[in-house]
């Protein structure tokens, strides 16, 4: 695995402009965004467990998640029924890719992970991180999918359970000189789309999402906040796999 840099928190915005996609018609009819309910029945996880598999999927795949030519965007199908969408964190990503048929597609909009470290290293700390930093703090977020904005955005977004957190690991690369670093138990908390299966035709998803400037290290807010644009398109593979 390659070294990856010390970050105890990141967050995550697509960031797309789309250069190489073939031209097409526009899709007539858009791609279903499904409810936290339609997730689970339709995938059989929940939009969080899907939110923490694409963070432990991304730390074992640097280049993807710091990816921003989108060379890398193909890596996001990970061979099961959710196909998993290229980000960036902070830096516009310049990505086209297909989607494979039949395949779900989770958007991260603006999402935030936090590994158990110290000051911070239980759930507690992480929770109120999570929850009352990032979340608390985003001012706005919106997505459009083929121009049409996603009503009641608040109910895709993913918190740390109070009475269940979900936690789970990630490899957080070799132990760094002041420890940081191995196998890390964490969470994650933010704004997750799930799409249904594309129908023909070429797909756009627009989001924006201003969101709070914290201190990577020990999660206090900062001034300032960052403003976070995204814009990309998609297409179901035509090969249908």
């Amino acid at each position: 695995m390659k070294t990856m840099t010390r970050f105890k928190a990141v967050w995550l915005v697509l960031m797309a402009l789309v250069t190489c996609l073939p031209t097409v018609r526009a899709a007539s009819q858009a791609p279903e965004v499904l409810s936290a309910e339609q997730v689970l029945n339709k995938t059989g996880k929940t939009i969080a467990e899907w939110g923490a598999e694409w963070w432990q999927w991304a730390f074992d795949n640097p280049d993807f998640l710091f990816d921003t030519s989108g060379k890398f965007a193909g890596l996001g199908d990970v061979g099961g029924p959710v196909f998993f969408a290229q980000g960036s964190g902070g830096v516009p990503v310049h990505a086209s890719f297909y989607v494979p048929g039949g395949q779900y597609v989770l958007l991260p909009v603006a999402t935030y992970l936090w590994t158990f470290f110290p000051p911070c290293a239980d759930v507690e700390c992480a929770r109120e991180i999570v929850n009352d930093h990032f979340l608390a703090g985003i001012i706005e977020v919106s997505v459009q999918i083929d121009g049409e904005p996603v009503a009641n955005i608040s109910e895709h977004i993913v918190r740390v359970d109070d009475r269940l957190p979900l936690v789970f690991q990630v490899d957080a690369g070799p132990i760094q000189p002041d420890g940081y670093g191995g196998i890390l138990d964490a969470v994650q908390g933010g704004c997750w789309i799930m799409l249904a299966p594309l129908p023909p035709g070429k797909h756009r998803v627009t989001s924006f999402a201003r969101v709070p400037n914290l201190d990577p290290v020990t999660g206090e807010i900062l001034e300032g906040y960052f403003d976070l644009n995204a814009k990309l398109n998609m297409l179901p593979d035509p090969k249908g796999h």
